[in-house]
């Protein structure tokens, strides 16, 4: 049975495609032996990737939080973000239910691939418990809509159940339109496959020197969210020409910290803390209370039931809290001392819900500890971090008058009960459609209240969550850039501690796959070869409004 293809629109481009022989490499973790890999079917020339720092990593999956956009390919298969057997973090994507060999997981690449440019992909991936050895292959498929599909394999290697392998290869891709995707298939075995740390890397120009630095132009720090693949290469260039602060992705949440009870792992972390002290950039840290990124086991007893309200569970709660909240001070401390780079962090995220009596979303949290557990968590991250680092609330969509309403008067309860809340984080993900006035209406809100402020990441949408689009238009492009120019002038009005984007650039922006695929939503400042769009130069010209 063939493969089905992949569904696009009318129109797509068809032009004479060249299949060009893949490059492999296969290692085994943790093994000296190094697996040989079984040949690939492939025709034509061999296809040598650039030089590392001109690459740009366009697809990072390491399943920490959730699927990632994978999803099954073949009837019956289903994909699953799991826990219990990890290459790195909390999570790996497991493959299950195959009843043919190209069954697999897929994950929609069409906004990220470079015509006629190589590149390279990566995975680790291991079998189902007590599967026997078999190849498994990572490929490349096209679809253009009014031709056959294109596939290219890009590496294929042996593996088995009980150690992670790594898989990795180039392929140049060749011009003309279509749908692409990438997908993880066992030739000749139904087994499941797990899979984790996937990449996909592509050349980018260099980064625009001829364009105002960020960093420069604003009266405010100026921050990105960044994850590993962002600190080396074109990325780090972007990054470090135009932004004076990061975030970090997922590498100080908890389910990355603290993924098992009393096992830390602070490397993702200090990979991203240590390229900010190298040049001196400041971090916001994020996070430490969310309803999501807590890993399963603060929430359940020693026997394995989940935690009540009961005093011994609530206290119990507690201190798992104050213990993973006082190893990461106590380790910022140990690590860099007086050059820890970390000045605030997002304490608690997500907290409302103004469809609740009390304005309070009923998560694990609030379950276990109730409304209080908010002005708790502040009270222990000042005990932990001290007086000088700036604790915020961070919350989304406060310009919604409800959300509005409901955030102040949770802060007014906070700080009539002394906890200690210094800031408040708006997340800003917003559209071409969003009402800049209600913005500045929360700002004034918040600021009448006494406390500092935030915009922690800020995306601009160009299109509805339920809308996928064939390509990225040039006029939603130029109204997202009107749009920043709004709402940058607000913040540059208003005396706000930073302003930071979710992401430095479109193709790693996570509206791409939330709440579905769109691989051509375009939310942030460059685009997918880095360079500065309208919206670039809105933050610009906003910024000299205020």
């Amino acid at each position: 049975m063939r493969r089905p293809a992949l569904m696009i629109g009318a129109g797509a481009l068809v032009v004479v495609l060249v299949l060009v022989l893949v490059v492999v490499l296969v290692s085994r973790d943790d093994d000296d032996d190094r697996a040989e890999p079984a040949p690939a079917p492939t025709a034509g020339a061999s296809a040598s990737p650039p030089p590392a720092e001109a690459m740009t990593t366009v697809l990072a999956s390491g399943f920490d939080e959730g699927d990632e956009g994978w999803q099954p390919l073949g009837d019956g298969v289903a994909v699953d973000a799991v826990q219990d057997v990890t290459r790195s973090g909390a999570g790996s994507l497991l493959v299950s239910g195959r009843s043919e060999p190209w069954h697999g997981g897929a994950v929609d690449l069409s906004g990220a691939m470079a015509q006629g440019q190589v590149h390279t992909v990566s995975a680790w991936v291991r079998l189902g418990d007590g599967a026997e050895d078999a190849d498994v292959q990572l490929t490349l498929e096209r679809d253009p809509g009014t031709a056959e599909p294109l596939y290219l394999h890009v590496a294929r290697g042996t593996a088995s159940s009980g150690d992670w392998v790594q898989l990795s290869g180039s392929a140049q891709v060749p011009e003309g339109g279509g749908q692409w995707r990438l997908y993880v298939e066992t030739p000749e075995s139904l087994a499941d496959v797990r899979v984790d740390d996937v990449t996909v890397q592509r050349p980018t120009p260099a980064v625009q020197t001829d364009v105002p630095a960020l960093r420069d132009v604003a009266a405010f720090p100026v921050g990105a969210a960044v994850g590993p693949q962002d600190l080396t290469g074109r990325p780090a260039d972007l990054l470090l020409r135009h932004f004076d602060q990061v975030t970090a992705e997922n590498a100080m949440k908890p389910v990355t910290v603290q993924p098992v009870e009393g096992e830390f792992d602070f490397g993702p972390m200090d990979e991203v803390l240590d390229v900010a002290v190298e040049h001196g950039l400041t971090v916001h840290g994020h996070t430490l209370v969310w309803h999501r990124s807590t890993p399963d086991w603060f929430f359940q007893a020693p026997d394995g039931r989940p935690l009540t309200s009961s005093e011994e569970d609530r206290a119990l709660l507690r201190e798992r809290l104050r213990t993973h909240v006082t190893a990461l001070a106590d380790h910022l401390a140990e690590r860099y001392g007086d050059a820890n780079p970390v000045t605030s962090w997002d304490v608690v995220n997500e907290a409302l819900d103004p469809e609740e009596d009390d304005g309070l979303r009923r998560s694990r949290w609030y379950e276990v500890l109730g409304p209080d557990y908010v002005a708790e968590a502040f009270r222990v991250a000042r005990e932990a971090f001290g007086p000088d680092v700036v604790l915020y609330l961070n919350d989304y969509d406060t310009d919604a008058p409800d959300r509005r309403r409901e955030l102040v008067r949770l802060l007014m309860d906070l700080q009539a009960a002394g906890a200690p809340v210094d800031a408040v984080g708006h997340q800003m993900h917003v559209s071409l459609r969003t009402d800049v006035g209600r913005v500045a209406t929360t700002l004034d809100a918040v600021a009448g209240l006494g406390l500092r402020q935030a915009v922690t990441e800020l995306d601009v949408a160009v299109s509805d969550r339920d809308e996928q689009l064939d390509a990225t238009p040039q006029d939603r492009l130029d109204q997202q850039g009107d749009q920043v120019r709004e709402l940058v002038s607000a913040f540059a009005a208003r005396d706000l501690a930073f302003v930071s984007v979710w992401g430095l650039y479109d193709t790693r922006s996570w509206l791409r796959t939330w709440p579905q695929d769109r691989p051509f939503e375009a939310p942030l400042l460059f685009d997918d070869d880095l360079q500065a769009k309208p919206a670039f130069w809105g933050f610009v010209e906003g910024s000299s409004a205020g």
